[in-house]
């Protein structure tokens, strides 16, 4: 249990040290516009290079591109190098996943590991 503690308060400083990491933010709002242009829901994973549960996360990641080609944009941000658009999405702790329907509104957040089986209800409900 301890352990279970202390990797939440590592994780906890790591997601803040990575939020104020150094990057632009050049490239996300023209991938932004092209998904909404052509007519895709987007998966925004924010996160860094080295995480655990990030790395983690890109096995699901190719997962939702390969399943939803045609309906799903899964954009992969890393937030040590790109903190301004840390601040844009407010994280506080990495990864999170940030759910943009066609409109480009955020309509579901989690933080943390998110498995495919539990990213693809979220998908289906929201019209996927």
């Amino acid at each position: 249990m301890r352990k279970n503690i202390e990797l939440f308060v590592l994780l906890g400083l790591i997601g803040i040290l990575a939020f104020w990491g150094c990057g632009s933010a050049a490239g996300i709002d023209e991938a932004l516009a092209k998904a909404k242009k052509e007519g895709k829901m987007v998966m925004l994973e924010l996160g860094s290079v080295g995480c655990i549960p990030c790395e983690q996360m890109k096995p699901v990641m190719e997962k939702l591109r390969a399943t939803y080609r045609e309906k799903l944009e899964v954009i992969f941000i890393d937030i040590r190098k790109d903190r301004e658009n840390g601040r844009r999405f407010g994280v506080a702790m990495i990864p999170t996943q940030v759910f943009l329907d066609k409109n480009g509104r955020e309509f579901h957040r989690h933080i943390g590991f998110y498995g495919y089986e539990e990213v693809e209800p979220v998908l289906i409900k929201a019209g996927i």
